[in-house]
């Protein structure tokens, strides 16, 4: 009767309760600037909230604008007062416009609509820092928990996997932050979900409805934090469901050339001792280095991204013991086993090739912008980044096992009791760090 019973339960659900309980908890005993580059998403986000749609500034950097950073961090509490008037330009939290380039100055202000929705109208009833601040968070936890919710709705196969990527601590740790990375993550598994759900419905031919709404979100795809290559994933939809040849040809054309235009006239981070134009000549000269270089990274790395798109909280800084990380791996392996759901080699490569072009691209935009030459590996690269890359990751290890039903049962009841015992264990961390 139980089995029954557990089988009836949407996972959509599951995640709704476990991902809003546990994204409570971690939004109110994480310290702010806990999470990596909360300040800097902090000021783009009042930027959004003033209607500061793109920003291209070229004025004062202020790279070092909290130069005690690592310390007010520690000590979030008591220098909260002292960050608001450390910053001699503006006040942050009366929305002016910032009249300096800052970290992440160009990123796209899709990504921060949610968080300045938040910062503004908590804006409007307090001027207590605290509150705007958790308010922003909250805004951000709530559209992170609406997109992931609707993505395991909408996707046809693999919605236990979609869970457990959602319910990782490193996802729900990202999730109910001011970072960018919370929407990011959060549409990241909407898009691949709408793209499997065309991919692998039941519809033999796609509605003129959902050809449009591919085109509006692989254009919107533009306006997150590098997720254009993932419309590469249209080639997984049989060319026979589309109504007119090529759309999803014309749908990649269309989004690549608006990301080169859109790219090309926004602000882009690069390290003080870093020329983009010296190394895309190096790049062109020695290739043999460069390619020497993402190998040895690749290879030096790889755990390490792995773990931190786990579980590596805090500034990566909160390492859990590698059990931890083992067993939602395992969980997410298992996962993907449980569909007896047949894919064809073709449909294989495609992810394949949509994962490795993802990884290739954020490590040479990392040597491009931020690693020093002197350096033996490529730097600067964290493991959240590759979180959007799990769904993929399900069609290249999709299998054909067979599993009865009260064997699923008994799986997935192991794989939420794992997702929980980690999340007890991160909160644990969290208190203790």
């Amino acid at each position: 009767m139980w089995i029954k019973s557990l089988n009836k339960i949407k996972p959509e659900c599951i995640f709704l309760i476990i991902g809003l309980f546990w994204g409570l908890v971690f939004l109110i005993t994480t310290p702010i600037f806990r999470v990596p580059d909360e300040a800097m998403h902090l000021l783009r986000t009042c930027e959004v909230a003033n209607f500061v749609i793109h920003n291209d500034k070229h004025g004062d950097f202020s790279k070092d604008f909290l130069p005690n950073r690592k310390i007010i961090v520690k000590n979030n509490c008591s220098n909260f007062q002292y960050f608001r008037k450390f910053n001699h330009y503006t006040n942050l939290f009366e929305f002016k416009n910032l009249n300096y380039t800052h970290n992440n100055s160009g990123y796209p202000c899709l990504i921060y609509i949610p968080s300045a929705i938040g910062l503004k109208l908590s804006s409007l009833v307090t001027t207590n820092p605290f509150i705007q601040f958790y308010s922003g968070r909250f805004f951000n936890l709530l559209f992170w928990i609406l997109l992931t919710f609707t993505s395991i709705k909408l996707t046809p196969i693999f919605k236990w996997s979609f869970l457990v990527c959602a319910l990782f601590p490193m996802t729900i740790y990202e999730g109910m932050s001011l970072s960018a990375d919370s929407i990011n993550f959060g549409f990241a598994f909407l898009y691949i979900a709408f793209i499997f759900k065309l991919a692998y419905g039941n519809k033999k031919i796609i509605s003129d409805i959902e050809s449009i709404t591919l085109i509006i979100l692989s254009l919107l795809t533009v306006l997150t934090k590098g997720l254009f290559i993932l419309t590469l994933l249209t080639f997984l939809i049989p060319a026979d469901k589309f109504k007119y040849k090529y759309q999803n040809l014309i749908t990649i054309l269309l989004t690549f050339t608006f990301q080169y235009f859109f790219s090309t006239n926004s602000f882009i981070l690069t390290a003080n001792s870093v020329d983009i134009s010296e190394r895309k000549e190096l790049l062109l000269n020695s290739p043999f280095y460069v390619i020497k270089l993402i190998f040895f990274t690749i290879l030096h790395k790889t755990t390490f991204y792995i773990q931190s798109s786990i579980f590596r909280l805090g500034w990566l800084d909160i390492e859990p013991n590698p059990i931890a990380v083992i067993s939602l791996f395992l969980c997410f392996l298992i996962s993907v086993t449980m569909e007896n759901f047949k894919l064809k080699l073709f449909n294989k490569l495609i992810a394949f090739l949509v994962s490795f072009i993802f990884i290739l691209l954020t490590i040479m935009l990392y040597f491009l912008t931020f690693t020093p030459l002197e350096s033996n590996i490529i730097i600067g690269i964290q493991g959240r980044y590759f979180i959007p890359l799990y769904p993929i990751f399900t069609i290249i290890l999709a299998n054909n096992l067979n599993f009865r039903s009260k064997t699923k049962c008994v799986i997935k009841l192991a794989i939420l009791f794992t997702i929980i015992i980690n999340l007890s264990y991160a909160l644990y961390l969290i208190l203790n760090s």
